[in-house]
């Protein structure tokens, strides 16, 4: 296994019809000082589920796997729009597989120690599995404006910018989380070539109860 620094970066599914999706995945394809885990998000696949719940009538577990599936579903489509992504299901094959890889959540995070709710998307998810690979930080890349700053969690959580349970999820991972916007590519790009994440740091203020709560999502 590389000793290369790893970073987590999340795809959200916002930007699937997003022009700059493909310039996104050319440059994390072609990392090559750092390792890449691509986390993608759950888009139109996981709209499909949101929308479908209230008219069937299943439950939050149903609709947790569903999503989970569906960010395989978006995982599989950006696996085969740049083929230097190799898909990966497993924590022995996220490390061992040669950088950049795509991680197919559903093995994993069906057994991860998050909450079976709408509280946990993507997001959680990435931070998740950068503290399981004990990654060097974990990148939500987004289609909001983001502030070029530091900036509590709970502030991105209030504007509906990262899902809820992730000031928690911060908490248990320790790690670096940063938010950079989808159209901040270039710029990402150059960060990653110096290993120095761009855009806005997300913090845990003293003040947040996420911070001091060892088990956020019950």
């Amino acid at each position: 296994m590389s000793s290369a620094p790893l970073w987590v970066v999340k795809l959200g599914g916002s930007l699937w019809r997003a022009p700059e999706l493909r310039s996104w995945l050319e440059i994390l394809a072609a990392a090559r000082r750092l390792r890449v885990v691509v986390v993608p998000g759950g888009g139109p696949f996981a709209d499909a589920v949101r929308d479908a719940q209230p008219a069937l009538g299943f439950g939050d577990r149903a609709a947790h796997r569903m999503a989970l599936l569906a960010m395989e579903q978006y995982g599989t489509a950006l696996a085969d729009l740049e083929p230097r992504l190799t898909p990966a299901r497993s924590l022995a094959d996220l490390r061992g597989r040669p950088s950049p890889t795509v991680w197919m959540p559903l093995p994993l995070a069906d057994s991860a120690d998050v909450a079976e709710s709408w509280d946990v998307t993507s997001d959680s998810l990435a931070v998740w599995l950068a503290g399981a690979l004990g990654a060097t930080c974990a990148v939500l890349v987004k289609s909001a404006s983001l502030p070029d700053a530091t900036v509590p969690a709970t502030r991105l959580v209030a504007e509906g910018v990262v899902d809820p349970a992730l000031p928690g999820r911060m908490a248990r991972y320790g790690g670096a989380v940063w938010c950079v916007s989808r159209d901040d590519h270039r710029r990402f790009a150059k960060a990653l070539d110096q290993s120095n994440p761009c855009g806005t740091r997300l913090t845990l203020p003293a003040d947040d109860p996420n911070a001091d709560d060892p088990n956020p999502d019950g």
